[in-house]
């Protein structure tokens, strides 16, 4: 029996070969599902940078020309409430990926959709609960222009305020951050009394920020907490000096639970190469597909009725659907960032727990919109 796929996929200048890593994870999470019952057709499409209007008539043509079963697009909040609205008229199934760096709005809910994240704004909620119990009630926070564009940073201040928390300064880095030598940042933090620093940068950007913080006086004594992403194993094999480096996110590639060290295993095996957030971002999406595609190849329409009270194991345990057909997790991971003599690896220190109050997604919701 077939089963058609239709996959909408980006280019990303951060992450440049996202298309075939999360192909790649999908495809391995399908590969018992074309043993078993039925074999997947995938149809892919390339959306550019997945913010252009252009996605739309594309994800149509899905819908009328190729008549999959299920769409995945991989793509940021730009045109995404057109999207949804596309899905939710021709009442198909609709698996929105993405980061997770932005909180959904009520006008992104249908029946028919999900949106399958890494939580990057859950996590930075978090991160600001746990950093006023466990570091201090006083703040420094750099971020760059691009990364603190998206909600984590006004996740991070809204728990880490509510929990009584200050933050005592903001730096943010101006767009063209290779010219950047960050000594103002460098300086405000040498000269900070707060208890610790909340870092939003990312990849190249956040590399050259831990190499100039490698090198000053506040290297070691100021603990530093960082978004997942500028921790992301990938950006370097070398020994940068930093320390006393933490991050929080729902998964990590060195946890100790069966279900990662299985993904961990299967995908090396599988591809030869160690698997990526993207590759992991992949996989899920196939777990998902796979736990209600029956045997004849039928696949639910309304996605959200059927994912209702459900729960999925994960490589990163296990997840659920919230109000906002979200991914969601019961519990997040302490990581510490360390080098060893291949390279640098997130290790989970302990586990903290999750879940945002519906209370608190409404209020975040009012935040201004990612562009």
């Amino acid at each position: 029996m077939e089963f058609k796929i239709g996959v909408l996929l980006p280019r990303s200048d951060m992450f440049p070969t996202l298309a075939l890593d999360f192909l790649n994870g999908l495809k391995l999470a399908l590969k018992n599902l074309m043993i078993e019952s039925c074999t997947p057709d995938f149809i892919v499409e390339g959306i550019g940078t997945g913010t252009d209007a252009a996605m739309l008539k594309t994800a149509e043509k899905l819908i009328l020309q190729e008549n999959v079963d299920v769409t995945i697009a991989f793509c940021g909040s730009a045109h995404l409430s057109e999207l949804v609205t596309i899905f939710d008229n021709y009442k198909k199934p609709l698996i929105h990926v993405d980061l997770g760096g932005f909180i959904l709005r009520k006008e992104v809910k249908s029946p028919f959709v999900l949106h399958h994240s890494l939580n990057l704004w859950q996590s930075a909620y978090q991160a600001g609960i746990f950093a006023a119990e466990r570091f201090g009630k006083k703040a420094s926070v750099i971020a760059s222009m691009y990364d603190g564009g998206y909600h984590m940073g006004a996740a991070f201040a809204e728990a880490f305020q509510d929990t009584g928390g200050t933050i005592t300064s903001y730096y943010v880095s101006p767009m063209d951050y290779k010219a950047e030598t960050f000594e103002r940042m460098v300086s405000e933090l040498e000269k900070t009394e707060a208890d610790f620093i909340f870092a939003i940068f990312s990849y190249k950007e956040g590399l050259k920020v831990f190499d100039v913080l490698s090198g000053s006086k506040i290297n070691g004594k100021i603990p530093i907490l960082a978004i997942p992403l500028m921790t992301d194993e990938s950006v370097t094999s070398e020994r940068l000096g930093i320390e006393n480096v933490q991050s929080i996110a729902s998964w990590s590639f060195d946890d100790e639970i069966t279900q990662m060290k299985d993904f961990v295993a299967s995908y090396t095996s599988e591809f030869e190469d160690k698997p990526t957030i993207i590759g992991l971002l992949g996989y899920e999406v196939g777990i998902t597909i796979s736990s209600c595609v029956s045997s004849e190849g039928k696949f639910p329409a309304k996605l959200a009725a059927f994912f209702e009270g459900r729960q999925l194991e994960t490589p990163r345990g296990a997840i659920f659907f919230n109000a906002y057909n979200e991914t969601e997790m019961n519990s997040f991971k302490v990581r510490k960032f360390e080098y060893n003599d291949v390279g640098y690896h997130n290790h989970v220190v302990e586990n903290i727990k999750g879940g945002i109050d519906h209370e608190v997604l409404e209020k975040l919701e009012e935040l201004p919109a990612v562009a």
